[in-house]
C-alpha cells in the first residue's frame, strides 16, 4: 500500500518547484530581516543607553497601561453582546457580526479621526486612545464569543432551581466562557499594545506607545540601534502573549453548541446599542466632513482634491495622487499575497511535512508588528546588490507580507478536508498526479483564496504602520495623507482628512461587508 501511494505522489521536481520559492520568500522576506533586526540590536552600549532612559520606562508604562485599560474596557462592552449574538436567533444578524468585521479591518487611521471627530475639542491622551482601542477591538470579543457559544442546559437547570441572574453568570457562565476570554483578551491586549495609527494622531507628547517610539527613533531622530531596541521588546512581549493565546487554545474543551432561541426585546436594544457604538466613529466623520470651523459647509468636499494652502503656497502632497498610489498598491500588494499564497498551497498539498513548515513561516508576520516588520526590510535592504530603500517596490512588499497570512489561513483550512485517496484513486486509473493534484486542489481553495484576496486588498488600502517606515515622498498612500491633513489646523483641511476617511472607510468595510455575508451564504 505505501508503494502504491509513493507511486502516486507527485514528481520531486514538482515538490521542489512548489516548495523552494515560498522558503525562499518566507526566508529572504520575514525571516532575514528579523535576524538583521536581532544582529543590530547586539550592542551593549545600545541596549545600556535604550534601558538608562528614563523615556523608555516612561513609554513602556504607557504602553502597558494604555492596552491594559483598553482590553478591560473591550471585554467589558464586548462580553454581553457576544453571548447574546451567540445564544439568539435574530434577522440581520450576520449583518451585525459582518459589521464588527468591517469595523475591525477599517484603517486605524480612519478610526482614530472618528473618535477625533466624535469627542468635543482637540482630544488626545488615554481617554481618546483607551475609547478608539475599544470601538477597533471590539470585534474580537464578540465574534470570538458568538463563533464558540457555550451549552446552555446548566444555566436552564439553575434558573429551574431559582438562581439569580446576576449568580448565575457569576457561577456557570463565567468560569465556562474563562478561557475564551483569556485567549481574545491575550490578542486584543497584543493588538493595543503595538497600537500605531490611532497613537500618532490620538497620542501626544507623552501618550505615546512603544511602536510609536521605534518609528520616531528610526525616521525622525536617526537612532535606528535604540529603535531596534525597541522592536526587540515589543517583539518578547508579543511573544509572551501568543504562548498565553496558544496554552488557552491547548486548555480549552469543545462544547456542544447551544440551541439560539428568539432574541428578547431587551437582548434586541443591547445588540442595537453596540451596532451603535461602533457606528459612531463613522457618523461623526461623515458629518465632521460637513463642518468647517462648527458651521456646516461643504467645501471639505469640494476642495477634497486641492493640494494647496493659500495661492503660491501647496501642501508637499497630492491627494488624488495618494488614491492612486494606494490602489496601485493595493492591487500589486494583493497579487503577490495571492501568489504567495498559490505556492505555500501547492506546497502543502504537494508534501504536507513540507508545506507546514513554510506556512508556519508564512504566519510569523502575525507576530511581528507591522512597523518592526517595516524597520527590518529597511536595515535588510539598504545595501547594493538590493539597495531597495527608495524603491517603490517596498512599500507593496511590506503589506503584501501583512496580509499574506489573512489569504494563506482560510486556504489551508479549506485544503484539510482534501481527500487524498481521491487523488490516489485518479493516479491509479492513469491521470497524472500533479493533474490530479491540481483537479482535486484547486476547487477546495479557489474560493478561499478569492475572498482572502478581497481581505487582503482592505488591509492593504489601510496599512500605515509599516508604511510610515517604507514610504517615501512622492509615494504617500491615503492614511499618510489623511494623518498629515488632521495634523494641521485653520481652513477646512481637517474636513478634507474627514471626507477621505469616510471613502476609505466606505471601500474597506464594504470589501469585509460583502465577503463575510457571501462566505455564511456559501456555508448555509
Amino acid at each position: 500500500m505505501d508503494r502504491h501511494h509513493r507511486l502516486n505522489q507527485p514528481p520531486r521536481w514538482f515538490i521542489s518547484a512548489t516548495t523552494v520559492p515560498p522558503a525562499v520568500i518566507a526566508l529572504g522576506f520575514v525571516i532575514v530581516p528579523v535576524a538583521m533586526l536581532i544582529v543590530h540590536a547586539i550592542s551593549i552600549d545600545a541596549i545600556r543607553s535604550t534601558f538608562a532612559d528614563s523615556r523608555t520606562w516612561e513609554v513602556l508604562g504607557f504602553t502597558t497601561l494604555q492596552a491594559t485599560l483598553s482590553t478591560l474596557a473591550t471585554v467589558t462592552l464586548g462580553i454581553i453582546p457576544g453571548l447574546i449574538i451567540a445564544r439568539s436567533d435574530f434577522r440581520g444578524r450576520q449583518l451585525v457580526l459582518s459589521m464588527f468585521a468591517a469595523v475591525f479591518v477599517m484603517p486605524t487611521v480612519v478610526m482614530a479621526a472618528g473618535v477625533q471627530a466624535l469627542l468635543p475639542g482637540d482630544p488626545d491622551g488615554l481617554l481618546p486612545i483607551v475609547l478608539a482601542h475599544t470601538l477597533f477591538n471590539l470585534a474580537v470579543i464578540v465574534r470570538g464569543i458568538a463563533a464558540a457559544p457555550l451549552p446552555t442546559e446548566l444555566e436552564r437547570a439553575a434558573t429551574v432551581l431559582g438562581a439569580r441572574p446576576t449568580e448565575l453568570f457569576r457561577t456557570i457562565t463565567l468560569p465556562l466562557l474563562r478561557p475564551t476570554l483569556l485567549g481574545l483578551s491575550a490578542v486584543v491586549f497584543a493588538l493595543c499594545f503595538t497600537s500605531f495609527g490611532i497613537i500618532r494622531i490620538l497620542g501626544s507628547a507623552t501618550a505615546t506607545t512603544i511602536e510609536v517610539e521605534i518609528w520616531r527613533e528610526t525616521v525622525i531622530v536617526g537612532r535606528v540601534d535604540r529603535g531596534v531596541v525597541l522592536a526587540l521588546i515589543q517583539v518578547v512581549t508579543l511573544a509572551l502573549a501568543l504562548v498565553v493565546w496558544l496554552n488557552v487554545r491547548r486548555q480549552q474543551t469543545p462544547h456542544r453548541h447551544g440551541h439560539r432561541q428568539l432574541i428578547s426585546r431587551r437582548s434586541a436594544l443591547v445588540v442595537t446599542a453596540s451596532c451603535a457604538l461602533v457606528a459612531a466613529p463613522l457618523l461623526a466623520l461623515i458629518y465632521g466632513s460637513l463642518t468647517v470651523n462648527g458651521k456646516l459647509s461643504a467645501s471639505g468636499w469640494s476642495n477634497l482634491l486641492d493640494t494647496s494652502i493659500r495661492p503660491g503656497l501647496r501642501l508637499g502632497f497630492d491627494p488624488a495622487q495618494a488614491i492612486v498610489t494606494s490602489l496601485t498598491t493595493a492591487s500589486i500588494a494583493t497579487g503577490f499575497a495571492v501568489v504567495l499564497a498559490g505556492l505555500v498551497i501547492a506546497a502543502t498539498a504537494a508534501s504536507p511535512q513540507l508545506g507546514r513548515a513554510i506556512d508556519l513561516s508564512a504566519m510569523l508576520p502575525l507576530g511581528i508588528s507591522a512597523v518592526t516588520l517595516g524597520l527590518g526590510l529597511l536595515i535588510t535592504f539598504d545595501v547594493p546588490p538590493v539597495d531597495w530603500r527608495a524603491s517603490s517596490i517596498m512599500v507593496p512588499l511590506g503589506h503584501a507580507l501583512i496580509a499574506a497570512p489573512f489569504v494563506i489561513r482560510p486556504a489551508i483550512g479549506a485544503l484539510s478536508t482534501l481527500n487524498r485517496q481521491q487523488i490516489d484513486a485518479a493516479s491509479t486509473l492513469g491521470a497524472h498526479p500533479v493533474r490530479a493534484l491540481a483537479h482535486s486542489v484547486i476547487p477546495i481553495v479557489a474560493v478561499p483564496l478569492l475572498s482572502g484576496a478581497g481581505f487582503a486588498a482592505a488591509i492593504s488600502l489601510g496599512e500605515f504602520g509599516a508604511t510610515s517606515v517604507l514610504s517615501r515622498s512622492g509615494g504617500e498612500t491615503l492614511p499618510l495623507v489623511i494623518e498629515r491633513l488632521l495634523s494641521r489646523t485653520g481652513g477646512d483641511f481637517r474636513a478634507r482628512a474627514y471626507g477621505l476617511s469616510t471613502i476609505l472607510a466606505s471601500v474597506t468595510m464594504g470589501i469585509v461587508v460583502a465577503l463575510d455575508m457571501s462566505s455564511n451564504r456559501r456555508k448555509r
